[in-house]
């Protein structure tokens, strides 16, 4: 390939005014980038096919619980003992069972996202099992949202502004889930509790650990080197 110094000066002024340069430059930014929308496309639709596997148009029914106010002073009780505990800064273990919590998610103010897509059936050593109704959208084209009615298991988590529920399996109430999916729900983190909710604030640093036991979530709270704070 000639050198540019070889190239007489009007061909070369030619050449530097020439928009054919510009031209390919700019068709391999459009080649490239339209590919990558073409993959994205193709990816989408994919996902978006596989998604319908295993999802409705329509929520499940979950169960709908109306405690009693016997029923809710009783969990009252137990959440005024993890406060107690807290504030005299002492260690307590709490035992809330299934039915508790589905009460908690019904009536107080700290779940209040868990409610009417949530219905906890059972706890054990693997954690929370609660039927849930999640929505989610279409696709890429296609508006409006469609349900993944599922079985989850959710391991509880205290963390340091929070508790959160992390996704250790899912069962969907059709079809069958890959486990990409599943994953994506684990990395997601979506199930915890809102760290800027009073009660979470005024607790947080006193729990010591929330996990299940065969029927029943343990709170274990723990003595703080700086009750003061």
């Amino acid at each position: 390939m000639p050198d540019e110094e070889t190239i007489p000066e009007d061909s070369r002024a030619a050449l530097r005014g020439s928009p054919i340069p510009g031209c390919l430059i700019l068709g391999a930014i459009v080649f490239v980038f339209g590919g990558l929308i073409i993959l994205y496309t193709v990816i989408g639709t994919y996902q978006n096919r596989a998604i319908g596997t295993f999802t409705q148009d329509t929520p499940a029914e979950l169960p709908v619980v109306e405690p009693t106010p016997a029923a809710i002073d009783a969990v009252r009780a137990k959440l005024d003992l993890v406060a107690t505990a807290v504030r005299e800064n002492r260690a307590e273990r709490i035992l809330f069972t299934a039915e508790d919590l589905n009460r908690i998610i019904a009536t107080f103010e700290v779940a209040k996202d868990f409610r009417g897509n949530t219905s906890v059936e059972s706890i054990g050593p693997e954690g929370i099992v609660a039927a849930m109704a999640q929505p989610m959208r279409k696709g890429i084209f296609d508006k409006g949202l469609r349900y993944l009615n599922a079985t989850f298991i959710l391991e509880p988590e205290v963390r340091a502004r929070t508790v959160a529920f992390k996704v250790k399996d899912i069962r969907p109430a059709t079809g069958e889930m890959p486990s990409g999916f599943v994953d994506n729900y684990k990395a997601l983190d979506f199930f915890k509790l809102d760290p800027e909710n009073e009660a979470v604030k005024a607790h947080i640093a006193s729990l010591g650990a929330v996990y299940g036991e065969a029927g029943q979530l343990v709170v274990e709270t723990k003595v703080r080197d700086d009750p003061g704070e």
